[in-house]
């Protein structure tokens, strides 16, 4: 079975959908490959541990100043709540024993963490060749033991890995292109609504299932040609690849003619972390009501928050909901744990921040369920999303993104050269090949291939 189209997008993520948002109107034959069975990617919700779904993927969106801020808000009436982070943190034996400290009364050492990575646009770039760590910048330049914890749970955790995988090269680079600015903000509802407007008007160019298994970009009359695993063909005029990079780096899709070889090496070394969420339901809230989230330096998880939303469902799960969150390098060792064990040590993590004398295990004994999300077995999505890698050479982002042969276009937050991994830093990407694409096709001869379905 074959199908011809003047554009045919690989991945239906909030990439892959706003990307055809912005090309339909000019190419209305357009075609979403994504192989999974829904549209999304990331953007994932958890039922029935809440009255409201639970986000599986992002939930906090960074800054106001965003291409997602205003599509969320302009055009889907979304309202946002503005949330200061770290709000509390949680010092245990090993890292000053303190215990719960509200994020207002934290000493100057957690201060000059923060200062480091607000201030770190600052800072030359590592010359090519001799990237270094931020573990290794901090040990060199006198930072504490305590401040290197502070700095793993905040920070690295954040980025989706640990110290000794944050690269200072993109980190700075990072630093000085953010311009979202540095409020966290919720939503009144779901991601999940913002998929369904992205999706709104694709349905008849959406195929679920469809599993990319070659691209042939110098195919016979200057098309392109995707075969699926199970046979079928899209030929297209132009193809625009929003999959995760960690699917380019394991080669689940061929490529012919090879990619070239800046693009090639910059899929090697832009690095995607892990993330592991713990969601758990309780009967009732040990937490004080004025807590939203707890960075935790030294702890198992480094992080944990309890969210409320609109009940869309007063009868499912508990409003009293924590979620776990562990990436990186903590997640892979949460992944080869597994649920039960991992459930475990946050249950043990939970009973120490909030337990008394009086009610010293208030998490087990009121623990009503528990999920384990492991991105890093979704097999068309492998990892949570791309961090300032260590050895990523300036450039590799732009690489990543650059067209191929006028015809080969590239989007995904992996693909945002202000080293963006946010989901405005994905919509971004999306605006810009779509640019591109329109004016490729613009530019070539003849008129659009007929559609044959």
């Amino acid at each position: 079975m074959e199908s011809y189209h003047s554009v045919a997008i690989i991945g239906a993520g909030i990439s892959g959908l706003y990307a055809a948002q912005q090309l339909k109107s000019r190419f209305p034959d357009i075609v979403l490959l994504e192989a999974q069975n829904r549209v999304g990617g990331r953007i994932k919700q958890i039922h029935g541990m809440a009255p409201w779904p639970v986000e599986a993927g992002p939930e906090f969106v960074h800054g106001r100043n965003s291409v997602f801020v205003r599509y969320a808000e302009q055009q889907m009436g979304v309202k946002f709540g503005e949330k200061e982070w770290p709000d509390w943190w949680y010092f245990g034996r090993n890292v000053g024993g303190q215990g719960l400290i509200n994020d207002e009364d934290v000493d100057d050492e957690v201060d000059k963490v923060h200062d480091l990575f607000g201030d770190c646009g600052d800072l030359p770039h590592p010359p090519p060749g001799a990237d270094q760590s931020a573990e290794e910048f901090m040990k060199a330049h006198g930072f504490t033991a305590r401040q290197v914890a502070v700095a793993e749970a905040c920070y690295a955790n954040d980025f989706a890995c640990s110290l000794r995988q944050l690269g200072m090269r993109e980190t700075i680079e990072e630093n000085r292109k953010w311009d979202s600015g540095e409020t966290y903000l919720l939503m009144d509802r779901s991601m999940g609504h913002v998929i369904s407007s992205l999706a709104r008007g694709l349905e008849s160019s959406i195929r679920t299932n469809w599993h990319v298994a070659s691209v042939d970009y110098a195919a016979p009359g200057g098309g392109v040609v995707i075969r699926a695993a199970d046979g079928r063909v899209v030929r297209c005029r132009a193809a625009l690849v929003t999959v995760p990079v960690s699917i380019l780096q394991r080669g689940a899709i061929a490529f012919a003619p090879p990619l070239p070889p800046a693009k090639a090496a910059a899929i090697q070394r832009v690095r995607m972390g892990n993330a592991v969420k713990i969601v758990m339901s309780f009967s009732r809230r040990f937490w004080p009501e004025n807590m939203y989230d707890v960075v935790c330096p030294g702890a198992w998880a480094p992080e944990f928050w309890m969210l409320k939303y609109p009940a869309v469902d007063p009868t499912a799960g508990t409003e009293n909901c924590v979620v776990g969150f562990l990436a990186g390098e903590r997640a892979d060792e949460a992944s080869a744990l597994g649920a039960a064990e991992s459930q475990a040590r946050f249950l043990t993590q939970l009973d120490e921040v909030f337990g008394t004398p009086a009610d010293p295990r208030p998490a087990s004994s009121s623990l009503v369920k528990a999920t384990f999300v492991d991105w890093s077995q979704d097999p068309y999505i492998r990892g949570a999303y791309t961090y300032p890698s260590l050895g990523a050479e300036l450039g590799d982002r732009a690489a990543l993104g650059a067209p191929v042969a006028g015809r080969l276009f590239f989007a995904g937050e992996a693909t945002n050269e202000s080293v963006n991994p946010c989901i405005q830093g994905a919509m971004e990407t999306a605006e810009r090949a779509a640019r591109e694409i329109t004016a490729a096709l613009s530019a070539a001869a003849g008129p659009a291939p007929r559609s044959r379905l």
